[in-house]
């Protein structure tokens, strides 16, 4: 393609060693495996992998695997040999799927794994105290139990937060803690794991939908007829998938368009209602410019009626919740509880919340793409970044020898989660992307 920049994507496996404290034995596997596929989600703070290899030297017998042994990977891609940002990775491999027999000396192995932080997890129980903002206390949590950091990416809208970890996993009581935790403008909190990074990231959708798109200058495309009289520098969009989107009616139906909240406050012993309209959400962030990039229409509309009324204003569902407030107060200080919101607003900001993390996922996209941009240990390139997608519409008539942006489709897209497969000398990698607008302006391509 004239003004494409793809190039090869031929990548190393530098090192395939899997280990085990039972034994005290490490065994290379590097020369048999036959292929990988990585994922990454933005709700999980872990990777997972699927990996084959080929069984011609009794390698299951030697390595007797019994559910804890340590798969340790460092992958290269070629074009960074000068730099040296190669990616290690350690996996428990947690199961061995199935063992496929290919001729009477030969077999191929199939394991899941996933990251081995998670098996440290799972051997310890929290319960305990802790205090502060929800993402101080993600922080202490994973840092004090299992050997990772977290990079927090955001500002807590509470501070004076208190709460026993009622006997979880660290990775359990994280995720338990990021449910309740999001900015002043109740937009949620991420937990997640990246291909490229060591550490975890705790990272709020304001962020996400605020920051600039990684690849403003080459976005990803897919135009192969206007590869002539394209003058943008761009990468090839291979294949996408968008099906599955705009299900308004099971969003209404969750209560996250229009709805009634009853918190019963045990403390005061008095109730509080809250209706809900979806429509104030996105007038807030259309106000504060929080819908992403270019993109300028959202995904809900205002102007939805059920005899001539805005679905947003109907109590469509109503939701009983029992709340706790005071249960820290004393003389001199005042923590809030895990579900203590001493304000109506902060009890709409738990609503926003849920809704908008539906929203997000309202108009998904699933791209394939080459995955030489995401095969680097110097920063994380894919959960929670932005990129930029560009469609063509399906109008046959051309003016100007200009072909015209298809509206719907192209837009800045947060990746969602990412399946990185790879096989032979062959990187690709399959983004789910989500967004709460797409571009509102004709625009060329």
């Amino acid at each position: 393609m004239e003004n494409s920049i793809e190039s090869g994507t031929d990548y190393l496996i530098k090192q395939a060693v899997i280990s085990s404290t039972r034994t005290d034995t490490e065994i290379e596997i590097t020369a048999a495996v036959a292929e990988m596929i990585i994922y990454e989600h933005i709700e999980k703070p872990y990777l997972t992998m699927r990996l084959s290899f080929k069984e011609e030297q009794n390698l299951l017998q030697q390595i007797d695997f019994q559910g804890g042994e340590k798969l340790t990977i460092t992958i290269q891609q070629l074009e960074e040999t000068i730099t040296g940002h190669d990616i290690t990775k350690e996996f428990l491999v947690d199961e061995i799927e199935k063992v496929v027999r290919v001729d009477e000396r030969t077999e191929i192995a199939f394991l899941h794994c996933i990251e081995f932080h998670v098996f440290e997890s799972s051997a310890q129980n929290v319960n305990k105290s802790y205090n502060g903002s929800p993402s101080e206390m993600i922080k202490k949590v994973i840092e004090n139990h299992i050997t990772k950091e977290v990079m927090v990416d955001g500002s807590d809208d509470i501070q004076n937060m208190k709460v026993i970890i009622p006997n979880l996993h660290p990775i359990e009581a994280a995720l338990w803690l990021t449910q309740r935790a999001s900015t002043k403008e109740g937009l949620p909190f991420y937990l997640f794991s990246t291909l490229g990074t060591d550490n975890l990231v705790l990272k709020d959708l304001e962020k996400m939908l605020t920051q600039q798109a990684i690849n403003t200058e080459t976005p990803y495309t897919y135009a192969p007829s206007a590869s002539t009289s394209n003058k943008i520098k761009h990468y090839l969009i291979e294949e996408y998938e968008y099906s599955k989107t705009e299900n308004l009616l099971k969003i209404m139906r969750n209560g996250n368009v229009g709805a009634k909240y009853v918190f019963y406050d045990t403390f005061r012993g008095v109730p509080s209602e809250i209706s809900y309209d979806v429509d104030k959400v996105f007038q807030g962030l259309i106000t504060k410019e929080l819908l992403g990039g270019e993109n300028s229409r959202y995904n809900h509309s205002p102007e939805f009626k059920v005899k001539d009324k805005k679905i947003g204003s109907y109590d469509s569902k109503v939701f009983s919740q029992i709340s706790s407030s005071g249960a820290y107060e004393t003389v001199g200080t005042n923590f809030q509880s895990y579900n203590d919101e001493p304000t109506g607003g902060g009890q709409t900001k738990t609503i926003n919340r849920n809704s908008l993390k539906e929203f997000i996922t309202k108009s998904p996209i699933t791209i394939t793409v080459r995955g030489r941009e995401f095969l680097t240990g110097d920063a994380n390139y894919t959960i929670g970044k932005t990129i930029r997608i560009r469609f063509l519409d399906t109008n046959t008539v051309i003016e100007n020898k200009v072909a015209k942006l298809d509206l719907k489709k192209s837009g800045d897209y947060i990746v969602m989660s990412a399946k990185h497969v790879f096989n032979g000398q062959k990187i690709t990698s399959e983004l789910i992307c989500g967004r709460v607008a797409s571009l509102g302006v004709e625009a060329d391509i």
